[in-house]
């Protein structure tokens, strides 16, 4: 057992073990598969050790940690680990693709929030839109400059 296993803290949660080494925290699930993606990780060694010391078995998770077979990355198709579902997964293929396709929804989201707001409050919506874009806010700080000091 290397220094790393000896000091890592291991505590069981539902599908796995949140192991703490250092000033980093892994998730290890029971196929032995580390949230860091490396083979040989450090963490996966310190939950055998902890297991071998007579620690608890964590529970079964009772939503798969792994994807239902067919689904897959949803910008490119490869296969993922993690949840489509709980929103927490990556990409076997390229990691960044979790955060492009969070970026995708928050767009999708403020659209469809505009578009809302144009049809049901309007007045709200040429607000939003003034600053939106910061040479339209601009403009619209100048065409409504104080008359008085601000400071008063």
């Amino acid at each position: 057992m290397d220094d790393k296993t000896q000091f890592a803290q291991v505590i069981a949660v539902q599908g796995g073990y949140r192991v703490s080494l250092g000033k980093s925290v892994h998730v290890v699930n029971k196929q032995r598969q580390c949230s860091c993606a490396r083979k040989n990780c450090p963490a996966i060694h310190s939950v055998a050790a902890y297991l071998r010391a007579g620690g608890p078995r964590a529970p079964d998770v009772q939503v798969s940690l792994l994807p239902e077979s067919g689904t897959g990355c949803p910008v490119c198709g490869e296969p993922i680990t993690g949840s489509l579902e709980q929103r927490r997964w990556a990409c076997t293929a390229n990691r960044d693709h979790y955060h492009a396709w969070w970026a995708a929804r928050l767009r999708a989201s403020q659209a469809e929030y505009l578009n809302w707001l144009k049809e049901h409050a309007p007045y709200r919506y040429e607000l939003e839109m003034y600053f939106l874009d910061s040479h339209v806010r601009q403009d619209f700080l100048t065409a409504h400059a104080l008359s008085y000091p601000a400071e008063a």
